[in-house]
């Protein structure tokens, strides 16, 4: 994924919270690396410039615009993508249940009914657990939003 800064100053802090807002990964999973070294430690803090930890190796120009390439390592699924789904799969299931209840009968309803309430339950329980952040928290509160919106109909 490119990120686009305004100025070519731009620190460290600054790239891992692009990081945690443009790709949910939390800023203490993440790792880079850039033309062999891994940018960690003491060397590597928030002050410093992206131009000098990066080097002359770390940097390209292409096209007339200088480049920096990195590698961001972090722990598989931490950004929640694959659990924001899963529980958004089970909202949609309870969103097409109450869409059939005013064609059921009585009993079908109340049955229907507490099965879209336990869908809804599970999903708003799944994602008060998720620990996010960036796009995915915004996820997050979009899918609680439509939860609510569900349990007023």
């Amino acid at each position: 994924k490119d990120l686009d800064f305004p100025t070519a100053e731009v620190k460290l802090g600054e790239l891992r919270q692009a990081i945690e807002q443009q790709m949910s990964v939390p800023k203490a999973k993440q790792s880079m690396i850039c033309a062999g070294r891994r940018w960690q430690g003491l060397a590597f803090d928030d002050g410093l410039l992206v131009t000098e930890a990066a080097g002359a190796k770390g940097m390209k120009e292409v096209d007339g615009v200088k480049v920096i390439h990195l590698m961001l390592m972090a722990p598989a699924g931490i950004d929640g993508t694959e659990e924001v789904s899963r529980l958004e799969a089970q909202i949609l299931e309870a969103h097409g249940i109450v869409e059939t209840l005013p064609k059921a009968t009585a009993e079908e309803t109340q049955k229907a009914a507490l099965l879209a309430h336990d869908l809804i339950t599970k999903a708003s329980t799944g994602l008060d657990n998720l620990d996010l952040v960036g796009a995915q928290r915004e996820r997050r509160r979009d899918l609680l939003a439509q939860i609510e919106a569900l349990e007023r109909n």
